[in-house]
């Protein structure tokens, strides 16, 4: 994908030196989910409005498993949680739960200031490490997991005015699970599956709301090349957004690029009727550091995507995210981006542009489910490989290379990454769109094949969609490594134990273990 930069590896996390979470701050995260466990009772016994919903699927979002959450989220969230409750108790006088009044009264008492917060965390995580195995914590912590990607995606389902109850449903009902304790590693294994099975209808849902709002996906040349102008830099995967702010600055002289996921949206057709969108900038969310530093105008950071800016320079970083801004961002309210374009025309801009190398990106679904069942009817093919979307590390580059090599010739081999001019391989260059996965994994399972995913990039979907992808017969699904901040060696264990989802080790050992 990233054909220009190929060579050139780089990786935010590894520079810094953190790859995990300050132990303070996950004692803080532990009081927002027991927060969330409150309200998940409340929900299971009263009607809880649209707009608690919406405050609760924001709290998720910024601060489950969030690196960059930091004391200050803390309190806004706080404060917020204990508005929202005292909005609840006084609607519910009439049939309050003292057992529940009790319960958020020494929450409340215990988060009056942070030093109380951190030991009152603490406290939690060592009853739960003394009283719960390392599976069933492990089974939480995944839970958890689903849960922020539920949140992230029925968000952005919000952005085109459409909900899925089914969704918030799943959510409280997961964090009813952790709010009684269950501890049967088969009951948690069979509520964590029906909830990525409601997450990938609720992909498919946001997939529909874009292509009826911005047409239907097509094959799309991506410029990487810069031009002389002032500019702006679009972060994230909410395409939504990328188009307010594509009308806002329509008749300014300011260009617009994207990064990262924010790729996906110069696959839709509406989207080349602005001029000002030039093209993408910079190698994507794990080299941020570098890019953001390198880029000489305002940056904003869309919704769920404040990643990586603890030790970012600042003064041109904004963000349309519901929280409390960190040190050096500056909060976008109502769509007002007057700050952005005067920063805009305040930055240095590209001088002189400069010329790289063009991508194409996208897919006709028809025309590669044609091709793939042209193979398989025309072929004797016995498996089939997937091969996901992935960030081009070295590493990983050199084992997808090799396993298409080294593939037998009776493998049909279906790559979101990596082309080869083989016969028995189906290239898709589907850019940032994980759906892409799913839906063609949906297909290829009508051909009743012995199966093998492999998932080579660690984000927020990749938990949930293996998930998904483990439960079918006859699939095997494997991931690459990940970064400690992602998926911790605890957690891959009883993945591993409890889904069957393994880990890439060394070409040849794991084509031996899949094609036995």
């Amino acid at each position: 994908m990233y054909s220009s930069y190929e060579n050139y590896q780089y990786n935010s996390c590894i520079s810094r030196g953190i790859c995990s979470i300050n132990p303070r701050i996950t004692a803080l995260q532990t009081i927002i989910v027991l927060y969330l466990r409150l309200f998940a009772n409340y929900a299971n016994n009263f009607d809880i409005n649209h707009e608690t919903q919406i405050f609760i699927l924001n709290t998720i979002s910024i601060t489950i498993f969030n690196p960059d959450f930091n004391e200050d989220s803390f309190l806004f969230a706080v404060k917020n949680f204990k508005t929202k409750f005292s909005e609840l108790l006084n609607k519910q006088n009439n049939s309050k739960n003292d057992f529940e009044e009790e319960k958020a009264t020494e929450l409340f008492k215990a988060t009056s200031n942070i030093i109380d917060a951190i030991k009152f965390g603490e406290k939690v995580l060592n009853r739960a490490q003394t009283n719960l195995s390392t599976e069933v914590r492990d089974l939480y912590n995944i839970m958890l997991l689903v849960i922020k990607n539920l949140s992230i995606n029925l968000l952005e389902l919000e952005e085109y005015d459409q909900t899925f109850e089914p969704a918030f449903e799943e959510i409280v009902k997961l964090l009813s699970s952790i709010n009684i304790g269950e501890k049967e590693v088969i009951k948690l294994k069979s509520k964590i599956v029906e909830a990525t099975n409601i997450d990938n209808e609720l992909m498919a849902l946001i997939r529909e709301s874009q292509e009826e709002k911005y047409g239907y996906q097509e094959i799309k040349e991506v410029s990487f090349s810069t031009s002389p102008s002032k500019a702006v830099l679009v972060v994230g995967s909410n395409i939504r957004e990328l188009e307010n702010i594509l009308e806002t600055l329509k008749n300014e002289e300011i260009d617009v690029y994207t990064h990262d996921d924010m790729m996906l949206a110069h696959t839709f057709p509406k989207f080349s009727e602005y001029p000002k969108l030039k093209g993408q900038f910079g190698l994507g969310l794990e080299n941020c550091l570098l890019d953001f530093a390198t880029f000489p105008g305002p940056i904003i950071l869309t919704k769920n995507s404040l990643h990586n800016i603890e030790n970012l320079y600042r003064g041109r970083l904004f963000t349309t995210d519901y929280t409390s801004t960190p040190k050096g961002v500056l909060k976008i309210e109502n769509n007002d981006f007057s700050q952005v374009i005067e920063s805009a025309y305040s930055s240095k801009g590209f001088k002189k542009g400069k010329k790289c190398e063009s991508i194409t990106i996208g897919y006709n679904y028809k025309s590669i489910t044609k091709s793939i069942q042209d193979k398989i009817d025309n072929g004797f093919y016995e498996h089939i490989f997937i091969i996901g979307l992935d960030n081009y590390s070295l590493e990983n580059r050199t084992y997808f290379e090799k396993i298409i090599k080294k593939a037998p010739k009776n493998v049909l081999i279906i790559s979101f990454s990596y082309s080869n001019e083989k016969d028995n391989l189906v290239h898709i260059n589907s850019c940032f769109d994980y759906y892409s996965l799913i839906k063609i994994f949906n297909y290829v399972r009508n051909f009743n094949l012995q199966t093998t995913v492999f998932i080579p990039k660690c984000e927020r979907h990749s938990i949930s969609q293996m998930i998904y992808l483990s439960n079918f017969e006859k699939t095997q699904v494997y991931i690459n490594k990940c970064t400690p901040i992602i998926l911790n060696p605890s957690l891959m264990n009883t993945l591993k134990k409890t889904f069957d989802i393994k880990n890439t080790t060394l070409v040849k050992k794991d084509l031996e273990e899949i094609l036995l």
